[in-house]
């Protein structure tokens, strides 16, 4: 695994790999009804371990997988996000995924995450595309898909919801950055 996909910085974002000793600010942000209307709904203690658990293995095997962000100012728990294998409208697919609490919602923020997802997987996975997605009614994180460069491809059904999904390919994304 590269170190520099483990850690890094945006301009207002401290980005490391997820580890156990996050547990505590994702079980509050899953525990947040507010927080994750559009994730998947509140999930209790056990399932969030099991979350956590399993993007720790992500990160063992791929190489890659979520960080926790948190503000770069004061190191406050911002949210968590990156990039993870994902089956999206029965195919494998490699998502740029972001979630924050919402002291931090309506800053931009989501936009600098997905921005340094989509530069990893690119610059250093080499990868040919990356997807994302929302529910339908979440024009919120519609408009962070596009600003990023992401196309509306088609509607989905993930986890039994209808599912806006977006992909960006390489070399479309290389003609935005020229």
């Amino acid at each position: 695994m590269s170190a520099a996909l483990a850690d890094r910085r945006t301009p207002r974002l401290l980005l490391e790999r997820i580890g156990i000793r996050d547990l505590p600010d994702i079980e509050r942000m899953q525990a947040d009804a507010q927080t994750m209307a559009t994730l998947g709904g509140v999930r209790d203690p056990a399932a969030t371990r099991g979350m956590v658990e399993a993007w720790i293995a992500h990160w063992e095997q791929h190489g890659f997988g979520l960080w926790i962000a948190r503000d770069l100012a004061t190191g406050a728990f911002a949210g968590r996000g990156g990039l993870k294998h994902a089956v999206v409208g029965g195919r494998p697919e490699i998502e740029v995924a972001y979630g924050f609490v919402p002291a931090f919602w309506g800053r931009g923020l989501a936009t600098e995450l997905a921005e340094a997802s989509v530069r990893a997987g690119f610059e250093e996975l080499r990868l040919d595309d990356l997807v994302c997605f929302t529910l339908t009614t979440n024009r919120a994180s519609q408009r962070v898909m596009e600003k990023v460069g992401f196309a509306f491809e088609r509607e989905v059904e993930h986890a039994n919801l209808r599912h806006r999904l977006y992909r960006l390919h390489a070399a479309a994304w290389r003609d935005l950055a020229k």
